[in-house]
Order: structure tokens, then C-alpha cells, then sequence
């Protein structure tokens, strides 16, 4: 998707590859065969005609007089010839891993006039050519996975150019398919039986190698169907198959010497699997596993944890990991030779990384596994004196490999997670991940030298379609997609897999939908999670995604017939499924805040919440029935129920909705009209208080129950308060505000019992109000039957000097979108954190000298409240320190005071993951909240300024709380800000975000 084109679809821009023979030695690796093969099919797929016959050098038949030539430098003697003939010249990649040269020739070879010659440096770099091919004729990486179908064209023409791929961002590109129940494992018994065999997993190398993948840790769920998974025994031919297709099998995490766990528990009795009390049986058990892997291509991983993935058992953890690694690096020296002559690595998980940190010592030519922290936060990176060692060097691997041979390569690789099951709360379902995150943690992964392996985590695999790909672009380039690029980058991927009519707009919901996902993992949002009752929250996030839901079902009627199942799977289904998620929850809550004000409008969203819940249960099943079945069972893991352990849910329930009883009045004392106001749920909602006097209007301690949140000319310019029934009798109402400038949506009205409620908005007309005016006024609210109301509302009809230019309080709270505002030398990251805005960083590379010199961000305020003890929150990406020995520090200075400097992360040595307090709660609102008391803030012109320390944090809001800062999920949304009539600041627009650089 990425590389040179060198095929066209336009007569006369070169030869005609329609048709013509594939040619490849004799002698070629099997796993170039295979690839050979599949471009003839692709071949035919997207020319709808035969002819692309797959011919040996032995052959004498010519079908054509236009070849394609294939193979490796080392094994294919036509590629040797066509060097020794002058023809092309291969030593940019002779030496090289994975690397490929594609190029015309003139008269390859006797009864040729032209060949398209595709030369890779080793296997994997042929394999990689001949797929990059079948990609740019018009075949997707995920033809089958995604029922991606070809693009059709009459005929193919081989480009008049010549094209280098060299070496790979990352070394070895992978995935762990985990946690694989109910969904893949239901799906793959029911499509190839009751093993996860070659069957199935040829499929899967199949899709690895057509992304640029090429390691693989196998799925291994325990215990159902019994005995789980088990990829080296399940079918024997399935480890063969991985060699030979190319893919470099390791195992997961806690799964040591390339044996699967399963096969521990189905031989073993239980509670056995333990070093202290059972060595000699453990360690026959590591044997058989290197033994076993020995002809294969493999990275063994060592070490050892509990059964169960657990902490390992002991009373000297560290002293039995080192134990363990002494014995097993024994039976790599029987086997392989040496210690070393395995590639070999050590996974630094959880637990296993704080024993690290305290001094284990870890063979330095043992590949370091650092881990996130489960959740797309990287935990740890390599330093300084860890990039030194030589781990992974390669000793006693087959010239293929010559890769892993190269000098100077680091030694570090990370698991990333695109799905988890654990604490605090599992994210199985769909797809859930922010992409902008994991580009900014993997690019400061690379950059600090963690690039020899990385491997995600993507669960049933199928929900983590366009993850995959992105990170599999990334890892083959991490240079080719930028952090102002996204909307490009989903552009390129929607044209490969749906063509070019749609591309914008299918780019524009991927990106969209990116934004919203990272707002909170769909499995995270509980019924409270979202405000109803400050700054309109979750209604504007439920329109946000119902507008999304929108244009992809506009797309799904337009796209052609052939795209209707991939666009289901890749686009529609994920943004409608997260749709009804977040409409549910939603729901709930307000279902929950109607019961309590006892509406008679409760039921309606009763039902309606059950109506929910059952559309969820339709789209699943839409997807089971698409392509007549072809991903049943797919998308089944529940998702609503989570309890307090975070665990997943065996299935979907839902719980706390709430039902009024409508047959029956309210005490006479509140009557059938109600009123409810924007900002509150009322004063002791749904209950008779003894001052049943003061509710006739609400007076004295209730007042604050019917009071909206003041306004000024700055920030929103409206209010709301809504009329209900809480009765069984009709009424009607006038309401009657105190001065004229005060306007309604609606002065009057008539409420059945059945009726739904009415909103009425509150507006201003400035240009009424006198200068200086700051009152507390009402509206009347009069029920024909028994209701009195009133509402009341400060107005402050405050302005700022004409010569003032920044941000304006908005009624008792200030808030500031970091990603709109960003100052040289900081870097703009527009696809990462929860505001459309994005977040701003210190670019990667920068802090590390000396931090003090780095300017601050500067943002100017106007202040119309005067605050005693102002706070001052900043709202950081959730992001973790990766050295020990390195604090993410920040500074904050206002009205050019004192710097006061603060540490992003506290420690928690309770902890026995060595993360930091609060990272539980943290880690699923996807922010770090940061209090600071600012002192004093008076009426008029401040300044705050912040200066990040370094490049691993992300300022994404601030918020200044002004005496009426009012709690939700995301913080408020931003303040205005008003430019002067003369003024000396410059404003440069960047894509469709306004930047501010000051100029001094």
C-alpha cells in the first residue's frame, strides 16, 4: 500500500503482465513457491482469466512472451544470471533481511521479450515482492479475512521502473492470538473442526505474510473445549507449516521453551507446575521443547511464571528465575551448540519487570521483552546501558536468516496490546484501541531502540482488522505514517480494500471513529460514566457517533454490491455496534435520573433501554449471517455485566434500570408538574420534604435545585430547563420570565400524562441588557393544575478590554484544549486524546539534555470571577515513565511567578506490578488528572504557562476552576477566545486547528 507503484492499469505505460508466466527455480524455498502460486490465483481473481501459469526453469513451454521472474538471491539461478548478465544489479540488497528489488528487463531469458524480475535478499524478501505485487494489482491483504474482493481490470502493465525495499523498521512483526474464547475458538470448531490445525492457521501465515508479518505467538486458551489449545500438538504438521510458509514461531509470555501451558495441564497433576518442588519434571518438560523446535525457525522464550499466567511461585522469585534461566540456557547449549545459538527472549511482564528493575540478571544476549501496560501504555524502555547489549545475535541460524545476523541491531522487542482480559477491566469485544496512542508509544518504543520485535495482542484477530494493518505499516516503516498524516493514511487503506469513490469519506469515519473510541474503551463506559446534566456530555457524544453511524450507512447505500460484506465488517459494524453501546449506557442513566425525579417519561426509556440491548443482539447476529454464515459465532463475546473484578461477563446483562409507577399520583405536596433544570438532579429529588411550604416555588435550601448555571456573553449562550408529568392528569403551563431579554424556545404548553417531556431553552439578548449587570433572575413556571416554579439564573453581562486577546472564563470555569494551541518547539499530535482537538507533546528525542531550557506553553485568560484558592487541572494522556531512573516532571508558572514543578506519576509501592496510585482508574478514563492550587485569581488579564520535561507526556485540557466547575467525564469544553483589535500575536492555522505562536 505504501511502496512504488510498478504496475498501471493504462495501455501503452509498459508490458502486459496479463497472461504472462510466473517463473520461479526449481530449488526455491517452498514458502516462495507457495507465494508464486497465490499471485497466479490473484491473477486470475482480478483479470477474471487464466493464463498465469506458475513454470520451473526446467520448464521449456512458453505460454507468453512477458514473464514474471521470482525468487532469492541465494537458491534462484535465473536471478543469478540475470546479475551475471549485466541485467540487474542486486548489491543494494545482497546482505540484507527482507529486502526485495523489483524491476523491467529486456529478453530475460530465451522466447521472453520482457519480465517483470522480483528478487528478494532472502525468503521472507521474495515472499514480501510477490505480495506487495498481488497487493498493487488489486488484491487486499484481506481478501479472505475481511472479504476484501479484488479490484477487477482487463489488463495489467508492468511499469518501466526499478524498485529497492529495503530493510524492515522492525525485525521480527507478529501477533498473539489470545483469549480467543467464545468468539474465534466457536468460530474455528464449527469451520475446521475441533483443532485449531494447518487448516486454519494457514490462513493466518497466509494474511502475516501478505501484511510484511512474520512471528507469531499461536493461541492457547485453556480449558474449553478441554483441553484448550495446544498449537504443537494439535496438529504436528502445524509447526512444519509456520517454517515453511516463513513465519518465526515463539510462544506467549509465560509459556517457556516453546511449549504451550496446555500441555502441561492435560499430562500433569495440578498444583505440579512448580520449580521449587518439582525441578527435575519441569525442566524434562523445557527439554522436550527445544528439542522438539530445533528444526524450525523459532524465538524461544525463557523464564517461567506460575500456572495460570501468575506471579511464580516462591518464596525468592528472583532467585528462582535465575535459577530457571541457568538450567534452561543448558538445554539451549545442548541443543543449538551454545547459549546462544538460539534466539532467545525474556519477558519482562507485570511482576517480572520490578525483579528486573531490582537486579536480575538477564543474559545479555537474551532478547529483553518489555511490555505496555496491558492497556497501550509502554512501561518500560531500554537504557542507555541496555542498548549495548548484544542479545538476539543470531548464532547458528540458516543463511535465509540473514536479517537476524545484521550488526548493531538492539536487542529490545515490545508486546503491545490490542485486547486484554484482566484488571481492571477486561476490552474483548471489538475493536477499542486509539491509534494516535499507539503510534506515539510505539514511535518512542523505536526511537529509544525497542525495534528488534514486536508483537500485539489482538484476541479473536478479526476485531482488530485495521489495527493490524496500521501496526503492521508502522513496523515495516515507522516513518510512514506521520502524526498530521492519519486522515491520509486511512485514505490510502480505504482505497486499497473499497477503491477510490468512497476513500474520503471511509477515511473520514475511520478517523472519527478513532476520536471516539479513545474518548473510553466501549467495554469501560458504565451507565454514569458520561454527564447528562453539565455541558450537554453524553447527549453530544451519543450525536456524535449517531451522525457517524449516519455517513457510514450513506456509504453502505452507495458502495457497490461486491463491497457491501467488507464494508460491514471493517467500517459499519464497529461504528454502529459502539454506537448502540454508548446509546445504552446513556439510557440507563438517564432512565436512572427520570426514576428518580419520578417522571412519568421513566418507563419510556425502561423499554426503551430493553429495545437497546435487543438491536446489540441483532447486529451480532447480521454479522453471523453475512457471507451465508461465514463468521458465525464471530463478535459473540459479551459485554455488558462486568462486575467490580473486572472479569469478562458470560453473558450480556444489564442491571439498575428503573420503573415508575404511572397509575398513581404524586403526594399532593410536589403536584403533577415537575420542573428540572439544566446543571443539577434537584435538591433531594423524588421525595416530600417537611418544608413542603418552600416547594411552591422551591425556596431557600431548594432553591439551588431549580438554578441554572450562570451565564455570561461568553462561552455557551443558552440554558435549559425541562416541564414533565409526575401524575395522571393533564395540565397546562406558562412560563413567564422576570425581564424581557430573557428568551424561550416555547412560553406555554399542554402535558398528558402520556406526553413526552418538554425542553425549553434559555437565551440572552445582550443588546437588552444593561452594561455591569449581575443579578440573579427567574422564570415563573405556572401549572394550570397545581404546579408553581420558578427558575432562576445569575446574569453577568461582563466584558473583556477591547485590547485583550486569549481565552474568556465561561460562567465559573475556564478550560483550554491543549491540541488547538501549539508553540514551536512543541509538536501537535491531532489523532491523540479525548478532545477533537488532540494533545500536544515535546517531540520524541527532545527533554533529554537539558529540560530547562525548553520554553513553556503560554496561554493568556481573562478572569470575570474573583477566586480565592483557584485550582488549576491539567488533564495528561494516560502515559507511564519507561526509565526508573527518570521522572516525567512538569512545570507550571502563573502570571510569571515562581515555577512550580510537579512529577506526572506517584508511586505505589503496594503495587505488585510496580505501577503507579491510581493508574487503575486512570488507565480506563484514559487520563491522568493533575490538581494544583494557583492561589488568588482576580478579575482581569492572567497568564498560564506550562513546560513539559519530557517527551513521554501529552497535555491534552486545562481546566481552571473559578467558583463554579462543575464535575464531568471529559472536563468543559473549551472557552472562548477573543482576539484584540490590535494586537501583536501571529495565528497559524494547521490543518483545521488554529495554533498560537507568540512572537516576542
Amino acid at each position: 500500500m505504501l511502496e512504488q507503484p510498478v504496475v498501471s492499469f493504462e495501455h501503452g505505460q509498459g508490458f502486459s503482465l496479463t497472461g504472462a508466466d510466473i517463473l520461479i527455480d526449481q530449488d526455491e524455498f517452498e514458502g516462495v513457491h507457495i507465494a508464486a502460486k497465490n499471485l497466479s490465483k490473484d491473477f486470475t481473481r482480478v483479470t477474471g482469466r487464466g493464463g498465469n501459469a506458475v513454470l520451473t526453469t526446467a520448464t521449456d513451454r512458453v505460454e507468453s512472451k512477458s514473464c514474471i521472474i521470482v525468487g532469492t538471491l541465494s537458491k534462484s539461478a535465473m536471478i543469478k544470471k540475470l546479475e551475471s548478465d549485466g541485467k540487474i544489479d542486486f548489491s543494494s540488497i545482497d546482505g540484507k533481511g527482507e529486502s526485495w528489488v523489483t524491476q523491467c528487463v529486456s529478453n530475460p531469458a530465451e522466447g521472453y521479450d520482457n519480465a517483470l524480475v522480483i528478487a528478494g535478499s532472502d525468503k521472507r524478501g521474495a515472499i514480501y515482492g510477490i505480495y506487495s505485487l498481488s497487493e498493487q494489482i488489486g488484491v487486499s491483504p484481506w481478501c479472505w479475512w475481511a472479504d476484501v474482493p479484488p479490484k477487477v481490470h482487463d489488463d495489467i502493465y508492468a511499469l518501466p521502473v526499478s524498485t529497492r525495499n529495503g530493510e524492515p523498521s522492525v525485525k521480527y512483526r507478529g501477533i498473539f492470538i489470545n483469549d480467543e474464547a467464545p468468539g474465534m475458538d466457536s468460530w474455528v470448531h464449527e469451520k475446521f473442526g475441533p483443532k485449531f490445525d494447518s487448516n486454519f492457521y494457514y490462513l493466518v501465515f497466509e494474511l502475516l505474510l501478505r501484511l510484511k508479518a512474520n512471528f507469531m505467538w499461536p493461541a492457547m486458551w485453556r480449558g474449553y473445549p478441554y483441553p484448550g489449545r495446544s498449537f504443537f500438538v494439535d496438529d504436528p504438521k502445524n509447526q512444519a507449516l509456520a517454517d515453511t510458509y516463513g513465519i518465526v514461531m515463539g510462544t506467549s509470555h509465560h509459556e517457556p521453551m516453546q511449549r504451550a501451558m496446555n500441555e502441561w495441564s492435560t499430562t500433569e497433576p495440578a498444583n505440579t507446575w512448580n520449580w521449587e518442588t518439582n525441578r527435575e519434571k519441569v525442566t524434562e518438560y523445557f527439554r522436550f521443547g527445544a528439542e522438539r523446535a530445533r528444526p524450525f525457525e523459532s524465538y524461544i522464550t525463557m523464564g517461567m511464571r506460575a500456572e495460570g499466567d501468575n506471579p511464580i511461585n516462591g518464596s525468592d522469585p528472583q532467585k528462582i528465575l535465575t535459577d530457571v534461566l541457568d538450567v534452561q540456557r543448558g538445554i539451549i547449549e545442548d541443543n543449538y551448540g551454545s547459549k546462544g545459538g538460539a534466539m532467545q527472549l525474556m519477558a519482562l511482564y507485570n511482576e517480572v519487570q520490578k525483579y528486573y528493575d531490582n537486579g536480575l540478571k538477564i543474559p545479555e544476549d537474551i532478547t529483553l521483552l518489555f511490555s505496555d501496560d496491558n492497556f497501550g501504555s509502554l512501561r518500560r524502555l531500554p537504557n542507555e546501558q541496555e542498548k549495548k547489549r548484544p542479545g538476539g545475535s543470531g548464532v547458528g541460524l540458516s543463511d535465509e536468516n540473514s536479517l537476524y545476523k545484521s550488526p548493531n541491531i538492539s536487542i529490545d522487542q515490545y508486546y503491545y496490546h490490542f485486547q486484554y482480559t484482566g484488571y481492571p477491566r477486561c476490552y474483548r469485544w471489538m475493536n477499542s484501541n486509539s491509534l494516535g496512542k499507539a503510534w506515539h508509544q510505539l514511535q518512542l518504543a523505536h526511537a529509544q531502540g525497542a525495534n528488534r520485535i514486536w508483537v500485539f495482542n489482538v484476541g479473536d484477530l478479526k476485531p482488530c482488522e485495521v489495527p493490524m494493518s496500521f501496526a503492521f505499516d508502522l513496523a515495516w516503516n515507522v516513518h510512514s505514517i506521520s502524526a498530521d498524516s492519519f486522515l491520509q493514511y486511512y485514505e490510502k487503506l480505504a482505497t486499497r480494500e473499497f477503491g477510490l469513490g468512497h476513500a474520503k469519506r471511509i477515511a473520514k469515519a475511520w478517523y472519527d471513529f478513532d476520536h471516539l473510541v479513545a474518548l473510553r474503551k466501549q467495554d469501560h463506559i458504565d451507565v454514569s460514566t458520561f454527564s447528562l446534566l453539565k455541558h450537554h456530555e453524553a447527549d453530544s457524544i451519543v450525536a456524535r457517533w449517531k451522525t457517524l453511524v449516519q455517513d457510514a450507512e450513506e456509504i453502505d447505500a452507495r458502495i457497490g454490491k461486491e463491497y457491501k460484506s467488507a464494508f460491514f465488517q471493517l467500517v459499519l459494524h464497529p461504528i454502529k455496534a459502539s454506537y448502540l453501546c454508548t446509546l445504552l449506557r446513556v439510557t440507563q442513566y438517564r432512565n436512572q435520573l427520570f426514576a428518580k425525579q419520578r417522571r412519568n417519561s421513566t418507563n419510556v426509556l425502561f423499554h426503551r433501554s430493553l429495545d437497546i440491548l435487543d438491536k446489540d443482539h441483532d447486529l451480532m447476529m447480521e454479522y453471523h449471517t453475512i457471507n451465508g454464515g461465514k463468521w458465525n459465532h464471530i463478535m459473540r463475546q459479551p459485554h455488558y455485566g462486568y462486575g467490580d473484578t473486572g472479569a469478562q461477563p458470560s453473558r450480556n446483562m444489564i442491571d439498575g434500570l428503573c420503573y415508575v409507577q404511572t397509575r398513581e399520583d404524586s403526594n399532593p405536596s410536589v403536584g403533577h408538574m415537575g420542573i428540572a433544570v439544566e446543571g443539577t438532579e434537584g435538591i433531594n429529588p423524588g421525595h416530600i420534604n417537611e418544608d413542603s411550604d418552600r416547594t411552591h416555588p422551591s425556596r431557600k435550601w431548594l432553591e439551588p435545585g431549580v438554578t441554572l448555571p450562570f451565564i455570561t456573553p461568553y462561552g455557551p449562550q443558552d440554558r435549559y430547563f425541562e416541564v414533565f408529568h409526575r401524575g395522571t392528569r393533564a395540565f397546562s403551563w406558562v412560563a413567564k420570565p422576570q425581564y424581557d431579554w430573557i428568551k424561550l424556545t416555547q412560553y406555554q404548553g399542554h402535558l398528558k400524562p402520556e406526553d413526552d417531556d418538554i425542553k425549553v431553552i434559555l437565551t440572552i439578548d445582550w443588546t437588552q441588557v444593561p452594561a455591569g449587570f449581575d443579578e440573579k433572575v427567574f422564570v415563573e413556571v405556572v401549572g394550570s393544575r397545581d404546579g408553581y416554579e420558578k427558575v432562576h439564573l445569575t446574569v453577568r453581562h461582563s466584558r473583556v478590554p477591547v485590547d485583550f486577546t486569549g481565552f474568556v472564563e465561561t460562567s465559573g470555569h475556564l478550560a483550554i484544549d491543549a491540541g488547538n494551541w501549539v508553540t514551536s518547539p512543541y509538536q501537535a499530535l491531532p489523532a491523540l486524546g479525548r478532545t477533537v482537538a488532540g494533545s500536544v507533546t515535546l517531540p520524541i528525542g527532545r527533554g533529554q539534555s537539558n529540560p530547562d531550557d525548553i520554553p513553556f506553553l503560554r496561554y493568556p485568560i481573562y478572569v470575570l470571577s474573583d477566586r480565592e484558592n483557584t485550582n488549576l487541572e491539567l488533564l495528561f494522556n494516560m502515559t507511564l515513565e519507561t526509565d526508573p531512573q527518570s521522572r516525567m516532571e512538569y512545570d507550571i508558572r502563573w502570571d510569571g511567578g515562581e515555577i512550580q514543578r510537579y512529577r506526572l506519576t506517584d508511586d505505589d509501592p503496594g503495587n505488585d506490578r510496580g505501577l503507579p496510585r491510581g493508574w487503575n482508574v486512570a488507565v480506563m478514563d484514559c487520563v491522568w488528572r493533575k490538581s494544583h492550587n494557583i492561589g488568588h485569581a482576580t478579575v482581569g488579564a492572567h497568564t498560564i504557562e506550562v513546560r513539559l520535561r519530557k517527551p513521554n507526556m501529552i497535555l491534552e485540557k486545562l481546566v481552571l476552576d473559578l467558583g463554579d466547575l462543575r464535575y464531568t467525564y471529559l472536563g468543559p469544553p473549551e472557552s472562548e477566545y477573543v482576539e484584540a483589535n490590535s494586537r501583536t500575536t501571529t495565528y497559524i492555522r494547521h490543518n483545521d486547528r488554529l495554533s498560537l505562536d507568540l512572537r516576542y
